[in-house]
């Protein structure tokens, strides 16, 4: 094969990989989100993943490719009301990678989650991301970062991430728990402490088993709950000082907090987190 053979090979090499990349960014399975620009993105499934009548948590996934997606980014939602914008931001759960997967638990009052709960299958919703500015693994395993559009900062050389959720808060320790146990260098540990009102508010409770096990103990789920019957088999009661401390290590330098729920919630789980003794900087509310 001569010189003009091979150049032609290279090129033609070169041409198809080209349009196999535009193809598959522009053209071929689901669309990429953008972070300055709503698109219209459809409803491909629908579950109901809680047992609560008067509050049901529902599962949305939708046909958006988030696999570029920084772990523990944000999407916004948009739709109109009465010609006025309603806009809240959510944490897809990253089961998959290829889709965009929103828990929610629709309150009576609330104008997004009443209008995701009647969406149908094959409707759509407006979307834009990523957004927020709290990343997790953006420099390396066992690292928390905050990135602002002048700078970032970065905190380093973690082993342990104590992780409080409360309610759909489970949603962003879920990303990083899947971005965790997908990665083969990570060996950070964590604590997961999942708080509920009740056993009927508890969200995928055999998904976060499954996801204990997968981890090989890497990742340790604990459930608690306000009110509960005898049947219940995990802890009981509002999360305390107590069982923080005796569910997580202790503070240090090397060991993160993650916190996630309602306002009183959060409230009480910084609350908790100071005594202990974690440094104001070693925690991380989403």
């Amino acid at each position: 094969m001569d010189s003009l053979e091979i150049a032609t090979a290279i090129a033609a090499t070169v041409g198809l990989a080209i349009i196999m990349w535009v193809y598959k960014n522009f053209f071929g399975g689901p669309p990429r989100l953008k972070p300055n620009k709503y698109i219209p993105v459809k409803l491909i499934r629908k579950e109901t993943v809680s047992s609560n009548a008067e509050r049901p948590t529902v599962f949305l996934t939708f046909d958006a490719n988030v696999s570029e997606f920084p772990t523990g980014a944000h999407v916004s939602c948009k739709f109109e009301s009465n010609g006025k914008q309603v806009i809240r931001p959510y944490t897809p759960t990253r089961f998959s990678e290829s889709e965009c997967e929103l828990m929610v638990r629709v309150y009576p009052k609330g104008q997004m989650t009443q209008h995701m709960h009647k969406l149908k299958v094959g409707d759509t919703l407006l979307f834009r991301g990523p957004t927020g500015m709290k990343r997790y693994g953006r420099a390396g395993p066992g690292t928390f970062s905050k990135v602002l559009k002048s700078k970032e900062t970065h905190q380093r050389g973690l082993t342990d991430i104590i992780m409080l959720a409360g309610g759909t808060g489970i949603t962003p320790m879920l990303q990083i728990c899947n971005h965790i146990i997908r990665d083969d260098t990570d060996s950070t540990r964590v604590q997961l402490l999942v708080a509920n009102s009740s056993p009927s508010d508890v969200m995928l409770y055999d998904e976060l088993v499954k996801l204990e096990r997968a981890s090989k103990k890497q990742i340790r789920v604990h459930f608690t709950v306000s009110r509960c019957g005898d049947d219940w088999k995990h802890i009981k009661g509002r999360v305390t000082k107590e069982m923080v401390k005796n569910l997580c290590p202790p503070p240090s330098k090397k060991v993160a907090c993650a916190i996630c729920g309602p306002p009183g919630f959060n409230k009480v789980a910084l609350s908790i987190l100071d005594e202990l003794g974690h440094a104001k900087e070693m925690i991380w509310q989403w």
